[in-house]
This record gives C-alpha cells, structure tokens and sequence, in this order.
C-alpha cells in the first residue's frame, strides 16, 4: 500500500487578483509564502520517498516545503498542471460571471458539459491527473509520495478515481488530501484538510468575510474609459494623460479605476464606499497583469510619505521601498517568476 499527500498549492496571483489563471504561470502571494511555511511544519515529521509536482511555478514554490525540510528533489510532471482554459486564461471572474454565467457554472459544477474552444474537457484533463498519479504511486510501492497540483484538476481527477462530487475549488489553498493506493485501486483517509491554517492566513476563510462584506459578489472586471466616465472620479484622484487606464466594474457598476505607464502605477482609486472589500488588490492585480505581458519585470509606485494606508498595502504585497523622504516615497516589487515554463 502507498500513501500519497494530495497537496493544493499556496495562494497564488490567480486566487488573490479573483483571475482565472489555469496554466497561466503564476507565482504565490506573499500570504501564499506565509501558507507554505505552516504547511511545512506540518509535513515535517512524515518520512516522504519522493516529490511530485505539476511544472507551473505556484506549485514548485509550494513543493519546496516538503524539498526544503526532507532532502529531496522534486520530479516535475506537466500532467499535474491545472485544466487549460483556452480563451478564458488570465480573464477575471467578475468578467466571466457577468458574460458567460452559464457556462461559469457548468465549469464550476459541471465539468463533464463544460466545452470552451481551445480548452480541455473533464474528459482529458481528469485522465492525465489521474495517471499521474497512478504512475507516481506505483513507483514507490509502500512508500509515501508527496503530489503538488491544482484545484480543479485535481477535484476532476478525484471526480474519477474515487466518484466524489467535483468541487472546483479543490478546497483551500495548501489542503491536504490523503490517499492510499492497493491492488490498482485508490482511497481517500481524508481530503481537502487546512487544518494547519489559522482563519487569517486561510484563503477561503478571508474570501468569505470579504462576500459577507461586501454583501454579494466581490469580483471585478475592467474596461476602458469613456467620457461618461469623468463624474466617477474624485476631482483629486483624475486619470492622468498618457497613462493606460482601467476602469473597475462591480457587476455593471463603475467603481474605481487603476492607471500606469511603463513600470510604474500612477492611481489606484476606489470609490469611498467600496474601500473594506479587499477590492484594492483586483485593482493592482489588473496592472500588474498587464505590466508583466508588457514585458517589465517591476512594478513602481510613487506614494506621498504621510500616506501609509497606501504604503501598508503595497509592502503587504511584498513591495519595498526604492527612494524614500519626508515627503515622498517610492515603492518597487518583483514581477519575475522564479520558476518560468518554456
């Protein structure tokens, strides 16, 4: 009999920015790197054979908490990677559940209907999840292997080696499912298990108090502006020329609006009674997407010194200062990936 740890990885940009990001190349968030620290003490007592992972850098970042502590390389499989999305990579969920709610749904709940061009079906993806992990199973039998992979796929290939219901969230970020394999056939001890998280540093937990916050969805989408535009801004917060410009919509409703040129992000305005929502990140989210595509590998932004609500959110995000006086200070972060895909 061989024991496998299921594992999802940490909180990535995907699940803090509210984008779908299926093997778009994303890395942890800060909270994330938080998440795989207590995941490893978690897992530090277990006498793991191997390390499996998906290639895709979320998931290589999380791996190293067993890689670290245990000794061990990690053997990369691209069958473990999350479902390809086809054209809905990268796009927002507030975008998809406004324009394609149906079919959102059918992804979501599902998976067997779910036909998107250029994407995977349940079909294909749950096939490849699943082999993988018969094949890392059945080379190291009665051993204890350690997988890293994704939400969805890994909820699809559970849909199909064990018949439980699909959950495409595949539980919170880093939750643990333990399974054994004898005689060619799996079994679950437990799954989907976060109880190494503290509420604060639990991806779903903090989600859920954001909804009930904002009573009702809390994902954006973004367009360009129009001229109707102009009442939204608070006269001190106006778009500045030259600069891109993204307008944030709640539904079908304008609600702040995020601007950069190059590097560097000139605003990120919310409107006032939006501002305990946690909605700030979709917005820097949206730049820093963007920014990356672009080709930069850094993200700037220039903040009065005395503002250190502005200050605070972006150190949250790992952002660190470049200049800094008594009147105004620059922030910079990393756009790099430390583990890029070819």
């Amino acid at each position: 009999m061989t024991k496998l740890y299921l594992i999802r990885h940490a909180e990535a940009e995907g699940n803090l920015f509210r984008r779908m990001h299926g093997q778009y190349n994303s890395r942890l968030t800060e909270i994330g790197l938080r998440q795989v620290k207590l995941l490893a003490k978690r897992l530090a007592e277990i006498p793991f054979d191997a390390v499996y992972t998906s290639d895709l850098c979320r998931t290589r970042q999380t791996a190293e908490a067993v890689t670290a502590t245990h000794g061990l390389t990690a053997r990369l499989d691209p069958r473990l990677r999350e479902v390809a999305v086809g054209s809905w990579e990268n796009r927002t969920f507030g975008d998809l559940e406004l324009h394609e709610p149906e079919a959102l749904e059918a992804f979501r709940h599902r998976p067997e209907e779910w036909r998107l061009d250029g994407a995977e079906t349940w079909a294909d993806y749950s096939a490849r999840f699943a082999a993988a992990l018969r094949d890392a199973a059945e080379a190291h039998p009665g051993g204890t292997v350690a997988v890293f992979s994704h939400g969805c796929v890994s909820s699809g290939g559970l849909h199909r080696i064990l018949g439980i219901p699909h959950n495409s969230a595949g539980g919170d970020n880093t939750a643990v499912c333990l399974l054994r394999y004898e005689d060619g056939r799996f079994s679950a001890d437990y799954l989907y298990d976060n109880s190494h998280l503290p509420a604060e540093l639990s991806s779903h937990a903090r989600q859920r108090r954001w909804r009930e916050l904002a009573g009702g969805s809390i994902h954006l989408w973004f367009r360009e502006p129009t001229a109707a535009d102009r009442e939204l801004y608070d006269p001190d917060f106006l778009p500045p020329a030259g600069h891109e410009t993204r307008i944030a919509m709640r539904g079908n409703e304008p609600i702040g609006c995020v601007c950069w040129r190059g590097d560097t992000v000139s605003l990120l305005w919310l409107r006032p009674d939006c501002r305990r929502f946690h909605l700030g990140d979709q917005l820097l989210g949206e730049a820093w997407m963007a920014m990356r595509a672009s080709g930069q590998t850094v993200l700037r932004a220039g903040i009065p010194t005395a503002n250190v609500d502005a200050i605070s959110f972006l150190a949250h995000h790992g952002a660190v200062p470049e200049q800094m006086d008594d009147a105004y200070t620059v922030l910079r972060l990393s756009l790099a990936v430390p583990y890029p895909v070819d």
